[in-house]
């Protein structure tokens, strides 16, 4: 137990020292290229977990996944009026594609796919897709650089936290039959670290940005909800490890397991902040 926690412990310093560099280059291909990486190896190991990394499947994935963080980042090259409106529009129809080819394979070759793993896998592909989008969509808007790191600060924090206090803390069993280790006092642990986390955060920009005014009252409603939902997302992916009966998605990662073990969480704040920030203004705390 010490071993995989020393393991789990260097691994996530190790993501979280390759990554914060990347944070303040969200106005170059950097960090396009970084979440271009986790969205193929994630897109991969999705496909193995459902039994589906078939070469004619996986190409046409990731051709898409590598095809919209391309086409995300346009304005670099001089395309200055495509909106995010218009990005979503076009990230629909070739969303739809990808469907509508898996939901080919499952009626031409009915006994090779079936329509159900077809389908949930179509669906997770999106998901995926759309997790790794959101934080470099978001940096394009407005504001949206000071608002990117919180997508992360609310994974490691939370993470962090919960397995913290929850190994040594950690009594009432959270959700014993997806995730046996978790606990309630962990989850509660995970709340709180995040809460301190964006504390700390508005608190450096506001000595370092003194522009920047932040928010403090969406910030900490911010933290609380964002916090649940990596939680979620987390265990909305172990749910899915169980779905197929698979330990980990992969082996990249030692203590973690894949890019989607690491990232699970991500993937989930990544869409709810965006959505948050675009539609409801809900997450810009400056």
């Amino acid at each position: 137990m010490k071993n995989e926690r020393v393991k789990r412990t260097l691994s996530g310093l190790i993501i979280i020292a390759v990554t914060f560099p990347i944070l303040f280059f969200t106005d170059t291909l950097v960090i396009t290229g970084y979440m271009t990486f986790v969205a193929s190896v994630g897109t991969f190991e999705l496909l193995r977990c459902c039994n589906l990394n078939k070469w004619y499947i996986v190409i046409p994935a990731e051709i898409i996944v590598i095809v919209s963080h391309f086409i995300c980042r346009l304005r670099l090259f001089g395309l200055k009026d495509l909106t995010a409106d218009k990005l979503l529009v076009i990230y629909a129809f070739m969303a739809a594609l990808f469907i509508l080819y898996m939901f080919t394979l499952s009626v031409f070759i009915p006994g090779k796919f079936n329509i159900e793993t077809n389908g949930f896998a179509s669906l997770m592909f999106l998901y995926v897709l759309a997790g790794t989008l959101a934080p470099v969509m978001l940096s394009e808007l407005p504001n949206g650089a000071f608002d990117f790191p919180l997508i992360f600060i609310s994974a490691w924090m939370t993470d962090w936290f919960a397995y913290m206090i929850g190994s040594k803390l950690g009594k009432h069993k959270l959700c014993p039959t997806i995730s046996p280790k978790k606990s309630i006092e962990g989850a509660v642990g995970g709340i709180i670290g995040n809460v301190v986390g964006f504390a700390i955060y508005a608190v450096v920009l506001a000595i370092f940005f003194p522009q920047i005014k932040p928010n403090y009252i969406p910030l900490f409603i911010a933290a609380i909800v964002l916090s649940v939902v990596s939680q979620l997302g987390d265990l909305f992916m172990s749910l899915v490890k169980r779905r197929f009966n698979i330990k980990d998605f992969g082996k990249m990662i030692p203590g973690h397991g894949g890019i989607l073990d690491r990232f699970d969480s991500i993937t989930a704040v990544s869409i709810v902040i965006f959505i948050f920030y675009s539609a409801f203004k809900f997450s810009r705390g400056f």
